[in-house]
């Protein structure tokens, strides 16, 4: 019999009888190494040290990441030893390959697994190639969890993202306390798999609403509305989303989110349509955004920020959508009622007439 529990920002289905927990809780000695120091890890590192828990150890191709890491933490020589000197090894890494290259081989992460030890991994990846390393995992004791994230990078600065959690559910309760350092919900979904499925498509769905959005403020502009009073009046409407309150400003901004790179967010759109394709489910509008996204991407470099195709339609139509009222503009999230919720900071108030 299964039911639903909700428990300190945990939402998970739970045995109401039965179940024997595999490993104890993660507390403040529990051991954790990092895999990937770029924006994922370097920022899980941080908030990891923030919150007391022991960072022993970190690997990164490139060895000037770790110098962000907090002061103190051990540069090792490769996945391997990361996961031989931490009971829980935490990965963010940018695409299945580089997942694929830290875990496998003679000083890949699998070679330092042990029993009863655990890897965490950020990464926005291809799920069958998790559930590979899960059962390799599995034969020496250990276990494998997939995590992604979703929010922005600055809200996971500030411990305000959401984790999505799959994977065995005994582990993902031990893990609860390291995951709770960083995200302001954990969200534990079903087996491996299931979690990346709802990170892929909410980044399908933004990507809906980024294209959306930057048709609709181009029509205001054009039409001599003003682009503040036209983004506040849509907040209080039913065509809001968590897009329009935070991918608005940074297009108001004219940053487009670099902390998310093009690149990036066209692997996550192609995994979300390689789902569709394995599943043999029509996706006409989310075929028609990843042609945009391509587009996007083609025009205007791998590097561009993930919320550009609005950009591409400024450039194509000789108008901009800067407002200065957003300089200083900054965002918060928590979760209320089981939905996020956004505040903003640094807006200039009007004098209303």
């Amino acid at each position: 019999m299964l039911r639903r529990t909700v428990v300190s920002g945990w939402r998970s289905w739970a045995w109401v009888m039965g179940g024997v927990r595999g490993l104890n809780t993660a507390t403040k000695n529990t051991t954790v190494g990092i895999v990937g120091c770029g924006n994922v890890g370097s920022a899980v590192a941080h908030n990891l040290a923030r919150q007391g828990f022991k960072v022993v150890a970190a690997f990164d191709v490139d060895p000037a990441r770790l110098a962000a890491l907090p002061p103190g933490v051990p540069s090792a020589p490769s996945p391997r030893h990361v996961a031989a000197a931490a009971d829980v090894v935490v990965t963010g890494l940018p695409r299945p390959p580089n997942v694929r290259a830290a875990a496998e081989g003679p000083d890949g992460i699998l070679a330092g697994l042990t029993k009863d030890k655990v890897w965490i991994d950020h990464s926005t990846t291809d799920c069958d190639q998790t559930k590979e390393f899960q059962a390799a995992a599995a034969q020496q004791g250990a276990h494998v969890l997939e995590a992604p994230i979703t929010g922005g990078l600055e809200a996971l600065k500030k411990g305000e993202m959401v984790v999505h959690v799959g994977g065995d559910e005994e582990v993902a309760r031990a893990m609860h306390p390291i995951l709770k350092a960083s995200y302001c919900e954990v969200f534990y979904v079903g087996a491996i798999g299931t979690a990346m499925m709802v990170k892929v498509v909410s980044n399908m769905l933004a990507c809906v609403h980024v294209i959306a959005m930057g048709e609709v403020m181009l029509l205001a502009k054009r039409a001599n509305l003003d682009l503040r009073t036209f983004w506040e009046a849509i907040r209080v409407s039913a065509g809001n989303s968590f897009v329009w309150e935070t991918g608005g400003p940074v297009i108001f901004k004219g940053s487009y989110d670099p902390g998310f790179t093009m690149a990036l967010q066209n692997k996550d759109l192609q995994l979300g349509y390689d789902m569709a394709r394995k599943y043999e489910v029509p996706m006409d509008m989310h075929q028609m955004a990843l042609a945009v996204y391509r587009r996007t991407q083609y025009q205007l470099g791998d590097d561009a920020g993930c919320y550009s195709p609005p950009k591409t339609y400024e450039l194509a139509v000789n108008e901009s959508l800067r407002v200065e009222d957003f300089d200083a503009w900054d965002y918060n999230t928590k979760i209320h009622d089981g939905s996020l919720i956004v505040s903003h900071t640094g807006l200039k108030h009007r004098t209303k007439k």
